[in-house]
């Protein structure tokens, strides 16, 4: 009776340890552990941590993937992203502009000292297909970066997706890089350029000046409807902050406004869709839930 009892004892103990090998082995073939949103500003907020670090992606109340498009924030020196995701309120910042978009903030440099973090865009978007359980939007891609955000986006311009930027005081190198992105492109799909200066207005005034077609403000205004028709078809649009070099990114007073002149649709303002992620579909329809300066 003993001999028995050992056994079942035994051939328990070999069921579960063959059980919990099975399960450890599942996930080191790569399956991918679930990606649940939480609500921030109104819409979905999702963070996952990567190879290069976190990302942080927001998706808003009435969010329609079949028009929607994608916006990339930069930050700059000094921070990280889930630091500027935190301390300049980019989720309600994206809420404000109103834009049916992806938008997803990623890491950066913090300092001279250290490398970018994602310097192939189609790596970045390839990681983010991955984990997310939603297919990618195809409509306009807007890169909006602060800062040294333009050592990150130098490195991106090759990548044919990119026909708009905003660039938020960072024009402290790369002019010979703008200046031919700007001017290399198809005649049906034009490059496109915000360029907003404060701390450095030398360098932008110069860039301005040597860019054919450029439109110059003197400062940002409170509505995207005050710019000209001119102004927001200009291939570069060169504003004069009135705001400093930090607070252009908070307060919700230049991004949100910048992004309603970008390309990208306005979010339709009717009953909200319901939205959720699911691990085994990718899917959104109802009810699928599923002078060189040093950047400050």
């Amino acid at each position: 009776m003993k001999g028995l009892f050992k056994i079942l004892i035994f051939s328990g103990l070999a069921v579960l340890t063959a059980g919990n090998r099975w399960a450890f082995s599942a996930n080191s073939e790569g399956a991918q552990p679930s990606v649940d949103p939480t609500p921030e500003a109104g819409g979905e907020h999702f963070r996952w941590e990567t190879e290069h670090g976190p990302v942080h992606l927001w998706l808003p109340e009435n969010y329609d993937p079949r028009t929607a498009g994608t916006v990339i924030y930069v930050h700059g020196y000094h921070t990280t992203v889930d630091q500027s995701w935190m301390n300049d309120d980019l989720a309600a910042q994206f809420r404000e502009s109103g834009r049916n978009a992806l938008f997803i903030a990623v890491p950066a440099p913090q300092s001279n000292a250290e490398d970018v973090s994602w310097k192939s865009l189609q790596d970045l978007l390839n990681s983010i297909e991955e984990r997310a359980p939603f297919a990618l939007p195809g409509g306009p891609l807007v890169v909006a970066g602060h800062s040294a955000a333009y050592r990150t986006i130098l490195s991106w311009l090759h990548d044919p997706r990119i026909q708009d930027l905003i660039l938020l005081d960072g024009l402290y190198a790369g002019q010979a890089e703008f200046h031919y992105w700007l001017s290399s492109h198809q005649l049906l799909k034009p490059h496109r350029m915000v360029l907003v200066s404060s701390h450095t207005w030398r360098q932008s005034n110069q860039f301005a000046r040597h860019t054919y077609g450029s439109v110059r403000r003197g400062s940002i205004p409170a509505n995207a409807s005050s710019f000209t028709p001119r102004e927001t078809h200009a291939p570069l649009l060169y504003l004069r902050s009135q705001y400093n070099h930090d607070a252009m990114i908070r307060g919700g007073r230049v991004i949100p406004v910048l992004l309603q002149i970008m390309p990208l649709r306005a979010l339709d303002t009717g009953e909200p869709r319901q939205v959720m992620a699911t691990q085994n579909a990718r899917c959104w329809r109802p009810p699928c839930k599923a002078t060189r300066l040093l950047p400050q």
